[in-house]
Parts: C-alpha cells; structure tokens; sequence
C-alpha cells in the first residue's frame, strides 16, 4: 500500500512539474520598476511569450490622450468606461509595455531605454473621473499613468464646470503608481489676441487682449512672458509642496505653444512638454507628440491598429482635441 502511496505521490509530482515547465515556455513574468513622485513601486505581470516577442516598434514611445472617462459621456472627450477597458486589454494582450512618467523623462533627459512597444497614457485636466472610473481600471491592469493637472482647481469647490479631483485623492493615486505633472496653474483658458476677437489662443502660447489697469489693450511682450512665468512656476512649487516632485513636465493647454513659451518652459527647467500633434515619440522629441485615444468617436481596433503601425496617418482625421 505505501509503495502504490509513493509512486501516486511521485507520478503526481511529475504531472505537476511538466504543467510548470509547459506553462514557462508559453507564458513568462515582465518585472519592471515603477516610480511615481516620491514613491517606488514595482509592477508585475503576466504576458504570453508570443505576443512579448512581437515588435511593433523600438527605441520610441507612444504617448496616448485620455480626458474623461466615465459610464455616461459628458461631451465628445467622454470615453466610455467600457471602451477604456477594451483599450487596455488588447494593448496588454498585444504585447505593449505601459512605462511610468520617471521612465519617459529618463528616456527624455538621459537617454535611458525603454522596452519594444513602450506606451505612456497621459490624462489632462484632472477629471474626479480620473479617480472614480480609470484608476480602478489602471490598478486592475497594473498600467502606470501621469495626470496633468491644472492645478488650482484641484479640491477647489470654488472652480465650476466637470468635478475635478482632491489633493487627497491625487495622493492616493500616487501611491499606487500614477504620476501628476502640470497642465499650468490655472491658464487653461482661450482668449482674443487682438480687438477684432476673430482670432483666439491658449492664454500660455501668446500675448491676449483685455483689460488692462482699465483699458482694454494687447498685452506687452513683456506682460505675457512675466505672466507664464509666474503660473508655470506657481504650479510646479505646488505639485512640489503638495506631492514631493522633484521633476517637471508640462502639457500645453489645448495642445497651443509658441517660442517664446517654450523658452521660458527650459528656463525653469521644464525640459519635457506635451503638444496635441500627432506622432510617436524618440529620445529627443522634448516637445513631445500625443495621440487622442479618447472621445466617444474611439474605435478600440482602430487604434490597436495605428498602435501596431507605429502610428503616423492620419492628417486628414486629425485629433487635436482640446487638451
């Protein structure tokens, strides 16, 4: 009886181990680091071996755009939570790698690699969507993200419009791998250049019109760069008080920049921003591409797709979404 016990015990254990070893040829463990502010965090997933060994594209990362994800659309910027989902199951079950933001910027601003296929998913404005309905998706799918916040309406019950998130919220998602950078403290607001008001810009990419100590006038060249100066700094040293970062990035406010934005953006040493043009991004595209990934039109296949072409096309349909 005990020999017929051992030779069940052992045949049972070679089972065992064949299923092991038939399981690491087909599946196989992607451990990568993760840092989010001052927190670290290490992400860890399982792949299938086939589509780990797919390469799409190398040496580049694709940074997707993403504005409110909800149940029920707002606007046009809506993706529904479903959709969202769908995304990020194709990407992982494809062979994507989701990176961090220190990943990206290290890529940036010290030429460090990313993996084949690297992915950023960047959220703008700071949608209290954000919290209820894509970091439970992101957690679920172990996919690290950066948010741009406008910063001063973060928990401010004063701001109106789209609820935005809380400082404690935003908190609560740093310390489970997303990152928040600067979408300006609070410039994310269009407005004439000149008295006929036919022409409208984002108020960080150009001198505007409108009252000045009582006149209505185009600000100096001086006034403007003084003014960006001064928001773009306000938000960075309170992403700094508030979340510990020691980095800065920014994402331009419906994707509008000028030279003279741009210079002053290096000369606070915000080396790394984001336009809403299309494209995918190399290690020296500091004024990086997005892609609108998205709004109710989103087709899920569709952008897997443009993802697996490393995506350009597209003029024609172009999506500069108001960032």
């Amino acid at each position: 009886m005990k020999i017929r016990k051992s030779l069940a015990y052992a045949l049972c254990g070679g089972l065992l181990l064949a299923a092991c070893l038939m399981l690491h040829g087909i599946w196989g463990w992607a451990v990568r680091p993760a840092n989010a502010g001052a927190a670290h965090h290490v992400w860890t997933r399982l792949q299938p071996a086939a589509y780990r060994s797919k390469k799409y594209y190398s040496g580049k990362v694709i940074v997707l755009m993403y504005h409110d994800v909800s149940p029920k659309p707002l606007n046009d910027k809506t993706l529904t939570v479903d959709r969202f989902e769908t995304q990020l199951k194709m990407m992982k079950d494809a062979g994507f790698h989701w990176i961090t933001m220190d990943q990206y910027l290290d890529f940036m601003t010290k030429g460090k690699p990313v993996p084949d296929n690297a992915v950023l998913l960047t959220f703008d404005d700071g949608y209290e969507s954000l919290y209820r309905y894509a970091y439970p998706l992101l957690k679920k799918y172990h996919a690290p993200a950066v948010s741009f916040l406008i910063v001063e309406t973060v928990g401010n019950p004063a701001v109106k419009g789209i609820p935005k998130v809380t400082w404690d919220q935003v908190k609560e998602m740093q310390a489970n791998g997303l990152a928040f950078y600067s979408h300006s403290y609070y410039s994310h607001i269009e407005m004439p250049v000149s008295a006929s008001g036919k022409r409208v810009r984002g108020i960080l990419a150009a001198p505007v019109y409108g009252p000045k100590n009582g006149v209505k006038r185009t600000e100096t060249r001086q006034e403007y760069l003084a003014r960006i100066t001064t928001d773009l700094d306000k938000a960075d040293r309170k992403l700094q008080q508030e979340l510990g970062n020691s980095r800065e990035a920014l994402a331009f406010p419906y994707g509008d920049y000028s030279p003279d934005l741009l210079k002053v953006c290096r000369q606070l040493g915000i080396d790394v921003t984001f336009t809403v043009k299309r494209g995918i991004n190399g290690p020296r595209d500091w004024n990086g591409y997005r892609v609108n990934a998205g709004g109710m039109a989103d087709d899920p296949a569709a952008l897997l797709s443009d993802m697996e072409k490393a995506i350009p096309p597209a003029k024609s349909q172009r999506t500069q979404a108001a960032a």
